[in-house]
């Protein structure tokens, strides 16, 4: 018996059908569909010219930013499915034919995000996604552009940025600043300048001119529009990466000393954030020594490596400092740095230190003079000491293994039980590996005392293996 052959849904398979059928299909669906009738307007429109399908395109986003009414959920649906559909009208029917005329209607588009937030009952992450999703597509848009096509955009970049009274939503803009030309970025500056003075405290207009300058490489520029901010928002960290970057190391050692003294509101992460005098204060020393090394002065860049090391134990820091240093310098500068870590009174900083270096016989050291000074609470600190001491320390491993699991029960921390289970099992693994004058209690006894002081703590105890209670 000869097998039937089945048509697929592909094109070979829809022409099959007949213009007819297809064009029935399309217009039941269309009636049931926004998205797709609009898309299929569009389409009609196209025939017409794309000036025809602009002025659809105009009609609809007129009627978004003139709708008053509240959105629900199920309205908010709708929407992010009917605004995909829009956005890839704007981007493949318009912006195939007039990518100019595509880029405006997206920057419109883009622009609703503002009084539909207002309209939302609550939040619609489906519904943002189209509008994070039609940022990228526009920047792609606008940066094909010729520098000339790109003038006319500038306004509607001003809508953006004004509708967004609280800045949240600058990541888009600030990301123009890399993709528009010259010319586009002077009549930008233009109506920057002319809204500073309105927007004082406000992450907006001051902050995407010296973006543009960056851009541009103008640290004067850029440096004349930070000497112009308030004192709580000004940013001399950023200003002297700028000019010790520019080989400006004189003028970027004056700006590195600007410490703050009080708190400060800058842009972090691209919001405005309230941040101490601290702030920074790492990259500000660093900076600073790099640039004294720039300037010659070796010994005083290399005083202010150690300091910061001897504050913060950081290897990272003792590893450059080193490497600064004269041949077989080193060696001797190492020994007494190790002699700091071990005296230092932060002895769960110095135990990370010689963790990470890697001195483990130093760190099973330390672990064992302060055994009992250690604080279960601390497990980010000793949980992954005890597991890279575990192989070569193992005395200094269950020391450490013994406080996780000790606090963790003490505290009835039953999240955490899971961990206490596994850390006994490795207790026991390690048992085998102590040495003989151990003074430490035995794991038999330790396991005694577990039950008798925590017989209750069944979510515990339900993950330690039979073999093991």
């Amino acid at each position: 018996m000869t097998r039937q052959k089945r048509a697929k849904l592909d094109k070979k398979g829809l022409s099959g059908l007949g213009l007819d059928k297809l064009v029935e299909i399309l217009l039941e669906e269309a009636s049931a569909n926004k998205a797709l009738k609009a898309r299929l307007e569009a389409a009609l429109a196209g025939e017409a010219g794309p000036a025809e399908m602009a002025r659809l395109i105009d009609r609809r986003l007129d009627t978004h930013e003139q709708a008053k009414t509240r959105i629900n959920n199920a309205r908010a649906k709708d929407l992010a499915i009917e605004f995909a559909g829009l956005v890839r009208t704007v981007l493949s029917e318009l912006g195939g034919v007039d990518a100019a005329g595509g880029a405006e209607r997206i920057l419109r588009f883009l622009a609703l995000r503002f009084p539909i937030s207002a309209r939302l009952v609550s939040d619609n992450a489906r519904l943002w996604k189209v509008f994070d999703d039609a940022e990228t597509a526009a920047a792609e848009l606008i940066h094909s552009l010729n520098a000339q096509d790109q003038v006319p955009l500038v306004p509607h970049f001003e809508t953006l940025r004004r509708r967004d009274r609280y800045g949240e939503h600058t990541g888009f803009l600030h990301e123009l600043t890399g993709v528009i030309g010259a010319p586009a970025a002077t009549a930008w500056k233009a109506l920057l300048a002319e809204a500073v003075p309105k927007e004082p405290g406000k992450l907006g207009a001051l902050d995407l001119l010296q973006a543009i300058a960056l851009r541009h490489g103008d640290v004067d520029a850029y440096m004349a529009l930070e000497e112009g901010k308030a004192e709580n928002r000004r940013d001399t960290l950023t200003v002297a990466a700028l000019l010790q970057g520019a080989g400006r190391h004189e003028e970027a050692l004056e700006w590195v000393r600007r410490r703050p003294t009080g708190m400060r509101l800058l842009a972090v992460g691209g919001e405005l954030t309230s941040v101490g005098p601290e702030y920074g204060a790492r990259e500000r020393r660093m900076l600073e020594a790099e640039i004294l090394d720039k300037l010659k002065r070796r010994g005083d860049a290399q005083e202010l490596r150690w300091r910061e090391f001897a504050e913060t134990l950081d290897p990272t820091i003792l590893k450059l400092y080193l490497s600064k240093l004269d041949d077989f310098a080193e060696f001797d500068e190492m020994d007494r740095a190790f002699a700091l870590v071990e005296e230092a009174e932060d002895i769960y900083g110095a135990l990370d230190f010689f963790v990470s270096w890697p001195r483990l016989d130093r760190a099973a050291g330390l672990v064992l003079r302060h055994e009992d000074r250690w604080e279960g609470r601390y497990y980010e600190d000793l949980a992954p000491a005890a597991e890279a001491l575990a192989d070569q320390q193992p005395l200094a491993a269950t020391v450490l293994y013994r406080v996780l699991i000790s606090d963790i029960l003490r505290r009835g921390i039953g999240v955490a039980y899971p961990h206490a289970a596994r850390y006994l099992e490795e207790l026991v693994r390690l048992v085998p590996h102590l040495p003989p004058d151990a003074r430490l209690q035995h794991h038999d006894d330790f396991v005694a005392d577990l039950r008798r002081n925590h017989p209750k703590k069944f979510g515990f105890w339900s993950n330690v293996p039979e073999a093991l209670r």
